[in-house]
């Protein structure tokens, strides 16, 4: 009978060094079949990424004078589907920590028996379902080891397409910035203009002026503001820096998140860059730093960099978007808050936090930290966000855009849904089936003349009998 051996399994994938080419081993003559790519499949997938940037600023009437679009519905929509094709299934460690933290977060809202929002709770709820599912494995059964170490893992594809995406918008961006100028606003910004308002999502401000003069910070075209446009950028930046170092595609990104003119892009960066600096040892990124501080430093006043970086100093502005997001709660906490140990404990109550921010002494704007401490207190706000950072880190992605796409969850709103789907199309969902089945062990022919292993399998069908051993080896065996 003819003998084979299993040739050994590819080495796990990591994603935070840069891909290069591998030998892949020899495969047997009859060539495995591969599950192909489905555009359904594929629609799924990156519906609830299409819908936090392409689909942003969309609404329908009445929903859109209310400050609510499409993109959580278009969300839960995906979801549901692929629950219903059989596309998707649950995590169960991410359920487990979901339905823990909705039963606390429910339970205390009945126990305190203060006045709550029950449609604050659902929405949140209903907006952090999808976080729970991931994709199955794709039909045609498990590649050969040969195979799959020739081919992309579905994660990886996804981090790739992530990226492209985030070219793309650079490149709208920065020809929205430049442009501007000479080919009007109307031009510029075509979806503010040209789409009625009842069709767009009100109370945001797409368009920001840099200062003074009639420039307006770019949004990319498609994101609802500047600042959602220069957290993508960040995050398409740190996932460049950590997968191919492509020069041209950092230099795009870069100059599409200083054109952004937004803090919340620089913090999420900065976390990123973090990171990799610190976990990763990329220190030629201190480098590439300090290098631009010295050319700003040179140019002055006259530096492209002056407006991004005068927005440090609207933490002192009491009356500064930067004061109502990250300042102003620390004021509100102290008369509202901090006097009520029940309070700090589980909170003020689900949906409480806009009410009692009308009567704050400063402006203060709902971001997710500040709502969720302040609605279920300290013991919800850890399960909350406990279970985010879990979510985040279950998968083996680079740690800078794991650790940034953590910072879109402080620098936006708790029901944003912003991070949910670029989490959902880029991380989560994609990453089962990265992770899907051992791959099947390649046959190769054994050496002539070996024997064979005592995990051989034996093909079927006739074949040639085994050489006779000689008697030196006959005693090794026996002895053995």
């Amino acid at each position: 009978m003819a003998t084979v051996r299993f040739a050994v399994p590819p080495a796990a994938f990591e994603p935070d060094k840069p891909v290069a080419p591998k030998a892949t081993p020899a495969v047997s003559a009859v060539p495995a079949a591969r599950p192909g790519r489905s555009w359904g499949r594929m629609a799924l997938q990156f519906a609830p990424l299409g819908a936090v940037t392409f689909l942003a600023k969309v609404s329908v009437p009445p929903l859109g004078a209310r400050g609510l679009g499409i993109d959580v519905p278009i969300i839960l929509a995906a979801t549901f589907a692929g629950l219903v094709a059989g596309a998707l299934h649950v995590h169960p460690a991410r359920l487990t920590m979901y339905l823990a933290m909705l039963a606390w977060l429910g339970g205390m809202q009945l126990f305190l028996g203060e006045p709550f929002s029950a449609t604050s709770l659902v929405l949140l709820a209903a907006l952090f379902l999808p976080l729970t599912m991931q994709l199955r494995p794709a039909e045609g059964g498990p590649l050969p080891a040969a195979a799959a170490a020739a081919a992309d893992p579905p994660l990886l594809r996804s981090l790739g397409a992530m990226v492209s995406l985030a070219t793309l918008f650079a490149a709208c961006g920065l020809l929205q910035f430049v442009l501007q100028r000479w080919v009007g606003k109307a031009v510029a910004f075509p979806v503010e203009h040209l789409v009625p308002p009842a069709w767009l999502i009100q109370n945001f401000n797409a368009q920001i002026p840099v200062g003074p003069g009639e420039v307006q910070k770019a949004n990319g075209v498609f994101f609802l503001e500047p600042s959602f446009f220069s957290q993508f950028m960040a995050l398409g930046l740190l996932l460049e820096l950590s997968l191919r170092n492509r020069l041209s595609r950092i230099v795009l990104l870069g100059a599409a998140l200083a054109v952004s003119y937004s803090g919340t892009g620089l913090v999420v960066a900065a976390l990123g860059l973090f990171g990799l600096v610190v976990v990763k040892g990329r220190w030629d990124l201190l480098l590439l730093g300090a290098l631009l501080l010295l050319v700003h430093s040179l140019l002055g006043d006259a530096s492209p960099l002056q407006p991004l970086l005068h927005r440090m100093g609207e933490f002192r502005s009491p009356h500064s978007s930067g004061s109502a997001r990250f300042v102003a709660w620390i004021d509100m906490f102290a008369h509202q808050w901090w006097t009520d140990p029940v309070r700090v404990l589980f909170g003020a109550g689900a949906g409480s936090f806009a009410a009692h921010a009308a009567l704050a002494r400063q402006p203060t704007a709902e971001m997710s930290f500040a709502k969720m401490l302040f609605e279920y207190g300290v013991t919800g706000a850890v399960l909350f966000f406990g279970f985010l950072v879990y979510a985040f880190n279950s998968v083996r992605a680079p740690v800078a855009f794991r650790l940034g796409l953590c910072a879109t969850l402080l620098v936006n709103g708790a029901l944003v849904a912003f991070p949910v789907g670029i989490a959902a199309s880029v991380l989560l969902w994609p990453a089962a089936a990265a992770r899907r089945a051992l791959a099947t062990p390649t046959p190769m022919p054994a050496p002539p003349g070996a024997a064979p292993p005592p995990s051989a399998v034996h093909a079927s069908g006739p074949g040639p009998e085994p050489r006779p051993q000689p008697a030196a080896e006959r005693r090794r065996e026996t002895a053995r």
